[in-house]
């Protein structure tokens, strides 16, 4: 008999996320099909990302230090390339912090509804998850006593935080964060915070890193370097040690260290992204509002809309020319979360929306 895989690998589901697939893509004649199922920068990468890219030698073994990269980061964010750690993607360091701190057996603590991939790690390490979920009815309003509380009852290692929450769109400010940072006593508390750029008015938290909290980012967003992945974690020169003792070599190929780079240098481009997806966010709010679906308010550059049936919705738009994303996956079935393109684009949703409505 040959060996088996060890239990518990069938029990793990698939974690679906945003982006239209290949094969949704491919079928039905749909055409072109404008995907707002991903939250990325409206206006794509930089214009240097592919000059760069241009320049680089698929024979060569990547950097797997990502020194030069780390450097960069680092003086960004006015911290040592010490406590910088980059990952194949921000999902890598989340693997990458379960494997280094849970154990079969150990619990961690995730802040939900949010991104899947923070429980499946935890369940892949063997670990228990528990959940402190915001309530729909109190507008997924994130209460940090309330986290907090739970943190000192369970005594989780890990506690994951999403800032601002993917799908709700929900920001908890600095004081919030800290109250929950203050019974983390016996947990690492990881802040994600990938959406961060299009926050209005954000608070920095890096000088909060240590040895109880960790800040995750990525690059994906607002650099828009989504297919390359890209992201980095801020943290204590431990807790760096330790997610480089698990990390696998040359996870961070020379293409997306590169193209990290070029981004970095354009923040003007990332600024015009910003300022595009907050304008199209206002237009679509009210339009969709106009047309009597139900918008939550989000500090992000995505809205949670509820519709009823989320994946019914989903189908019907796919058909219409537009991806959205069904939030079934995040437990909230009659959602659909829609990310920000550009203003001309929003406008081609609302109209595929609306001719939706009245054919139903």
């Amino acid at each position: 008999m040959s060996t088996s895989p060890r239990p518990g690998l069938a029990a793990l589901r698939a974690c679906p996320h945003g982006s239209l697939s290949t094969r949704e893509a491919g079928e039905g004649g749909l055409g072109a099909v404008l995907d707002f199922s991903a939250s990325c920068n409206p206006l794509g990468a930089s214009p240097l990302v592919p000059r760069a890219l241009a320049a680089v030698d698929p024979a060569h073994y990547p950097d797997d230090d990502c020194r030069l990269l780390r450097r960069v980061l680092a003086k960004r964010a006015g911290v040592a390339a010490e406590n910088v750690v980059v990952g194949n993607g921000s999902v890598e360091i989340i693997w990458l912090l379960a494997t280094a701190y849970l154990r079969p057996g150990d619990t961690a603590l995730v802040v939900g509804p949010t991104f899947g991939e923070y429980m499946r790690a935890a369940a892949i390490a063997g670990a228990n998850t528990v959940e402190w979920r915001a309530a729909e009815a109190d507008g997924f309003a994130v209460h940090p006593d309330g986290v907090a509380n739970a943190i000192l009852e369970i005594r989780p290692r890990l506690v994951f935080l999403c800032n601002p929450n993917n799908p709700t769109g929900t920001y908890l400010r600095r004081q919030a964060v800290a109250a929950v940072l203050a019974a983390c006593h016996h947990s690492l508390l990881v802040v994600d915070e990938a959406y961060l750029p299009f926050v209005t008015q954000s608070d920095d938290l890096v000088d909060l890193v240590g040895r109880d909290l960790v800040l995750l980012r990525s690059l994906t967003k607002d650099r828009g370097l989504a297919g390359l992945r890209l992201g980095y974690a801020l943290a204590a020169p431990e807790v760096v040690e330790a997610l480089l003792a698990v990390k696998a070599p040359w996870s961070v190929s020379a293409a997306a260290q590169v193209a990290g780079l070029a981004a970095l240098a354009d923040d003007q481009h990332v600024a015009r992204g910003v300022a595009e997806a907050a304008a199209a966010k206002a237009y679509l709010a009210a339009e969709l509002a106009r047309l009597g679906l139900a918008v939550r308010p989000s500090a992000a550059n995505f809205l949670l809309v509820h519709v009823g049936d989320g994946r019914a919705f989903r189908e019907a738009l796919l058909r219409r020319g537009c991806c959205l994303r069904d939030c079934t996956s995040f437990g909230l079935p009659e959602y659909v979360r829609i990310g920000m393109k550009t203003v001309a684009d929003c406008r081609r949703l609302v109209a595929a929306v609306e001719e939706e409505l009245h054919d139903c």
